[in-house]
């Protein structure tokens, strides 16, 4: 007697069931993937993140020691009032003549806008940031010997919060001021700065620190 052996209506996946479970290990591998992009993403932020703001910490300092040994009446303009100032002439204590201070020549602290970048609300140099400069130092200004250190680069046009409105939008006593200021309090200069670095597709880091040194008599 001949057996006919039947297949069993359930012996292996049918051409359905196979397409549903290469769609599903589909999606569950582009999940996977979006993933791993997210967290790649979000650690070249913070990364991004942290080198900004070590920028700023070492502008600022940098600037708190230049300023540390200039004495009161060797600050041209005096930044007091309700502006500041992101262009400062000064002056360093270098030694003493008797009982009176030897100066330096003028030292000059400013806000530079970038290169190829104007001031005119567009990112004319393509970098990501609008109306951008730099913090820079220019040693024994005017003269001969004059030198230039560019000390922090991308910094924004206003402090963080500010607008050019005759207004203190950001409520820290000073109006209008730029990505870089220093303000004068008595004899307590306080040192602004913001920073910004682009990650591209319109995404802008922002950093803001501020300092302050007292200034010598």
């Amino acid at each position: 007697m001949n057996r006919r052996i039947s297949s069993s209506p359930r012996a292996g996946f049918t051409m359905v069931e196979a397409m549903i479970t290469l769609a599903i290990l589909g999606m569950v591998g582009s999940m996977a993937i979006l993933t791993i992009t997210d967290g790649n993403s979000s650690f070249g932020t913070t990364n991004s993140s942290a080198d900004l703001e070590a920028r700023v910490r070492r502008g600022l300092d940098r600037v708190a020691a230049e300023i540390l040994t200039a004495g009161d009446g060797q600050l041209n303009p005096d930044p007091t009032g309700n502006f500041g100032s992101s262009d400062m002439l000064f002056r360093q204590a270098v030694g003493l003549t008797g009982t009176s201070i030897d100066w330096s020549n003028q030292h000059r602290l400013a806000f530079e806008y970038d290169t190829n970048e104007i001031d005119d609300g567009v990112d004319n140099d393509g970098d990501g940031l609008v109306d951008e400069g730099n913090l820079v130092l220019t040693r024994n200004d005017g003269l001969a010997n004059e030198m230039r250190v560019t000390l922090v680069r991308g910094v924004a046009e206003f402090f963080e919060g500010e607008l050019s409105n005759g207004l203190d939008d950001n409520g820290n006593g000073v109006i209008d001021e730029a990505g870089f200021n220093i303000h004068r309090a008595g004899d307590v200069l306080n040192i602004r700065l913001t920073v910004q670095n682009s990650l591209g597709q319109n995404v802008v880091l922002t950093r803001t620190l501020q300092t302050s040194t007292r200034l010598r008599n």
